[in-house]
């Protein structure tokens, strides 16, 4: 009778250890391809959210994914303009490399397109929300295309997709206009996806300026002359702190608003049934001046517009951390995204593997980061292009024209970029290396446009 009474407890413990294998063998199964929601804002600067101790704004959805996913703190764009990152996170290319430098351009030369490679893995590729890419949906490698209407009339139909069965896994983009709206905040105009209520005129209710707000040391003469140029972007010239401010208040409303319709999207994954089984990878195409150096809009080469948000959350997968090491989104990304579905990248594909990062492991970190600028209005050149370097402690960057084009900032002491070191005898060490490096990569990615030698 004892005998069968501990065989009984037995068979029950492995029963139970049997149903916790299959359990965890269902999450982390790579052969049961995995669904990819990559969810991306628009002009979403990396501090604007609230689970990175922003306490002026409230992103509910964007905090979720953040609970159980990897945050990636130093995750920069390859260029802060909306057409030439959202062409290169399809190619895994910097803009240069194909010939979107500006709004307006098309794709040039014959790269592997990610909808394409994800395509052939078996996925169906659907994109919802704004386009702006270099090349027709189509031609990319995505079947279906839908960018009508404003983003909560986006937001339905991402809905009704997911409530929807599908017998292959997807690989879904839902592309959102907010906090983009920002820019036409600025001139005071009607804002496309809706108004967001007036500003309060008591300073105590908005939020501070930032710490960086004033402009910092031996700053390169031709950004302020760019700001003069065009005065319908930056139109800041007279603005007092309370405008400032109120500013600041509209953009972080912004964010809850685009944060809103993320919170519907995942909330559609979960009544769907397909959260278990599906990598959300979330993003932005490029950040916001938010008032640092009396800048608005994008373009410029500070973090401000560089540094944007970047969180992937994978049930089952994932814990919640911070990965504090460098990581370019539109190189990486897709790379990620290959991986995780298990095909191999191609050699045009640059980019880092972020799996092991999800997976807890810790890979060897990049070395450096780097962005490119040109500054345009639509498809005008205002007269200047810049490049950045970001490693470790530093971050170099350098213009093509006007005094003072270079700037170097310790961004362990000084990450609001206040003191450019680029003058100072004491950093000419650095200076130099930070100079060979970025004309190092200039090389190999073929750069010939950009004059890097001789920056006096």
């Amino acid at each position: 009778m004892k005998n069968n009474k501990a065989l009984l407890i037995l068979l029950v413990v492995f029963a139970a250890f049997i149903c916790k294998v299959e359990a965890n063998s269902t999450k982390n199964n790579k052969s049961e391809k995995p669904n990819i929601l990559l969810i991306i804002t628009d002009q979403q600067t990396a501090t604007s959210m609230s689970c990175t101790g922003n306490k002026y704004v409230h992103t509910p959805a964007m905090d979720k994914l953040a609970e159980s996913g990897v945050r990636f703190e130093k995750n920069y764009v390859t260029q802060p303009l909306c057409l030439p990152f959202r062409s290169s996170l399809q190619t895994g290319r910097y803009p240069h490399e194909i010939g979107t430098i500006n709004n307006g351009e098309k794709i040039t030369g014959d790269f592997p397109m990610l909808g394409n490679l994800v395509a052939t893995a078996g996925y169906n590729c659907d994109f919802f929300g704004k386009w702006h890419i270099g090349a027709k949906p189509e031609f990319i490698g995505y079947k279906n295309y839908d960018n009508v209407g404003k983003d909560h009339q986006k937001t339905k139909r991402v809905q009704e997709y997911l409530l929807q069965k599908h017998e292959k896994p997807f690989f879904l983009t839902v592309s959102l206009m907010n906090p983009h709206n920002v820019c036409q905040l600025a001139r005071d105009q009607e804002l496309p996806d809706g108004p967001i209520g007036s500003p309060p005129t008591d300073l105590s209710l908005l939020p501070p300026l930032p710490n960086n707000f004033n402009f910092p040391k031996n700053e390169p003469t031709i950004l302020r002359e760019i700001q003069k140029k065009s005065l319908v972007h930056y139109p800041t010239a007279d603005w007092d702190e309370l405008k400032w401010r109120q500013y600041l208040w509209g953009y972080y409303k912004l964010v809850e608003k685009v944060d809103a319709e993320i919170g519907k999207v995942l909330e559609a994954l979960i009544e769907g049934g397909y959260e278990d089984n599906t990598v959300i990878i979330f993003t932005s195409d490029h950040g916001e001046g938010v008032a640092m150096h009396h800048w608005n809009q994008k373009q410029i080469l500070y973090d401000q517009t560089t540094r944007v948000p970047l969180i992937i959350n994978w049930k089952g997968v994932t814990k919640k951390s911070i990965y504090p090491e460098l990581v370019s989104n539109a190189l990486d990304i897709p790379v990620t995204i290959l991986d995780i579905i298990n095909v191999e990248k191609p050699a045009s594909m640059p980019g880092y593997s972020l799996l092991p990062i999800m997976e807890g492991k810790s890979p060897k970190a990049r070395k450096f980061v780097v962005s490119e600028t040109m500054f345009a209005r639509g498809g005008e050149n205002l007269g200047a292009t810049g490049r950045m370097i970001r490693t470790k402690k530093y971050k170099y960057c350098i213009y093509d024209n006007g005094k003072k084009r270079e700037q170097l900032f310790d961004m362990n002491n000084d990450p609001g970029e206040m003191n450019n070191l680029a003058f100072n005898k004491d950093f000419e060490k650095e200076l130099n290396k930070h100079r060979k490096m970025i004309a190092s990569w200039a090389k190999e990615t073929n750069d010939t446009a950009f004059p890097y030698q001789n920056p006096e």
